[in-house]
């Protein structure tokens, strides 16, 4: 039954994401956001190491390194991202990590079968969160400039 979660977990975590980073652009994001994205994404990954690896390093690694290192690396940015109190790093960190997860998740749901049915809402949170971030970042300049 829990398993059944583990990929629906990854996008609710990825819409999260979007919307935080997108608020981190304005210096808006709150904490409980952040908390709450990391959450659900440490749970995605949990989820992804017990039930598609069986908590083995070669099974996780099996596709290669490079996808394996991707997504461990936006966790990490994201758990420091949740840990840090001060608004410019948090939000470099989850814009970073945003950026990170769109290259990732957008390459595997052409690469894997087992997460192709997603790619339109990957495409969608993708152009919808970058889109997000700019308006955020404009509106952020435009308010700066006298």
């Amino acid at each position: 039954m829990l398993s059944q979660l583990t990929f629906p977990l990854a996008g609710v975590g990825f819409a999260l994401l979007a919307v935080a980073g997108g608020l981190a652009t304005m210096g808006k994001c709150p904490r409980w956001l952040v908390v709450l994205t990391a959450a659900v994404i440490l749970t995605h990954v949990g989820f992804v190491w017990q039930f598609r690896y069986e908590w083995s390093f070669a099974q996780a690694t099996r596709n290669g390194y490079f996808g394996f290192a991707l997504f461990h690396t936006a966790l990490l940015l994201l758990v420091i991202a949740a840990l840090v109190s001060g608004i410019r790093a948090q939000r470099n960190l989850l814009f970073a990590t945003f950026l990170i997860v769109c290259v990732g998740a957008n390459g595997a749901v052409y690469r894997y079968d087992v997460v192709a049915l997603y790619r339109i809402p990957v495409h969608a949170v993708t152009l919808a969160g970058i889109a997000f971030a700019l308006w955020g970042l404009r509106r952020n300049a435009m308010q700066k400039t006298p």
